[in-house]
């Protein structure tokens, strides 16, 4: 009888160290700190000669400031143009179609030009059209082979115009909601860049640090368009980023202490947006390995400036915009949905890979 008593209290000591034990290892594995970053486009996708036409611009200057934007790829893509353009007069829109050099699909599009960010039912709204051909007759409709649509309120002067428009910033007003406008077909369809070069202006002024731009020289002058007789200047195309989301997600365990806690909860401790800028950089040089980038950075994660001191037991980037950035041995798919996005992933400052979206 006391023995069987002993026996059963010994066992019901050792569970209880048992669950000590693991409860305090549980603990321990809590004690984690992830960083989870979202990066999207500051602007939509600009060739270069659209870039040099509106980098003066005090609205556009003032988006960019407005984003904080600091990171930038050069890219390449075939041009894209406004097809078999109509005015619609009994729906008060614009019919027309989206092509690209080499691309056999086609987006159908239609726009109201009276809506929340183009014109009042009250104004009288005229359309302009621009095209890179210089011999393109703008006389009759259907117009083709347009690469740019202004809308003015009465009259054509600068202070009357109330909107812009490419083929891309269409396309990006329409995936953010800022344009009310139908579209069929697959918009990423005509998101594909090649990617020349990734740089960050955290010192300067982008668009200073662009302006002049000699890798971007370079590439004007050394890269071959992907359309016999297309200006380099009109397929070599800049995409500016920003972030959209950084958040810092912190598992406390038994080590951690009050002053810690709060600081995560205030969000106090979060790296420097610049140091941010840095290792986004790295990370996407790392991966895509551009041509024209001298530094490829390739004992990444490890740096002097960029999120290696902070110690995270993981770091992700994602591309918000359905956008694919193609380079030599792959691709990144960025996407409006979280789950529908290819992901960089830095694991415990060792390793880092690319998670891509898994596809139906």
């Amino acid at each position: 009888m006391f023995y069987f008593c002993f026996m059963n209290i010994f066992s019901a000591i050792l569970q209880l160290l048992t669950l000590f034990t693991t409860r305090q290892s549980q603990m321990k594995e809590m004690d984690r700190k992830e960083l989870i970053i979202e990066f999207t486009l500051a602007y939509s996708p600009l060739c270069n000669s659209d870039f040099t036409a509106i980098k003066t611009d005090t609205e556009f200057q003032e988006i960019i400031d407005k984003t904080k934007s600091s990171l930038y790829a050069i890219v390449q893509r075939p041009e894209i143009r406004f097809d078999n353009i109509t005015i619609n007069e009994k729906e008060e829109a614009i019919d027309f179609e989206i092509r690209q050099h080499n691309n056999p699909h086609v987006l159908k599009c239609k726009i109201p030009y009276f809506q929340k960010h183009i014109a009042d039912p009250a104004d009288k709204v005229l359309v302009y059209f621009g095209s890179h051909d210089k011999y393109n007759n703008l006389n009759a409709s259907p117009f083709n082979n347009i690469h740019g649509i202004k809308f003015y309120r009465k009259n054509n002067k600068l202070e009357n115009c109330l909107l812009w428009i490419s083929p891309e910033k269409f396309l990006q007003h329409y995936w953010d909601g800022c344009l009310d406008a139908e579209i069929q077909g697959n918009i990423r369809d005509f998101t594909k860049y090649h990617v020349h070069y990734v740089g960050q202006a955290t010192k300067q002024n982008i668009l200073k640090r662009l302006t002049g731009h000699e890798k971007l020289q370079d590439i004007l002058s050394l890269e071959h368009p992907f359309k016999y007789g297309s200006l380099p200047t009109h397929e070599i195309s800049i995409l500016l980023f920003s972030f959209k989301y950084i958040r810092q997600m912190h598992k406390f365990g038994q080590n951690s202490n009050i002053d810690e806690i709060e600081d995560s909860l205030m969000g106090n401790n979060l790296p420097e947006l610049r140091t941010i800028i840095l290792d986004l950089e790295k990370a996407l040089i790392n991966e895509i390995e551009p041509e024209y980038n001298e530094q490829l950075f390739k004992n990444y994660p490890k740096s002097s400036d960029g999120l290696n001191k902070h110690n995270y037991d993981s770091i992700s980037y994602s591309f918000t915009d359905p956008i694919t950035l193609v380079y030599a041995k792959g691709q990144i798919e960025g996407n409006l949905d979280f789950l529908d996005r290819d992901t960089i992933i830095i694991h415990d400052n060792k390793k880092m890979e690319l998670i891509k979206h898994k596809k139906d």
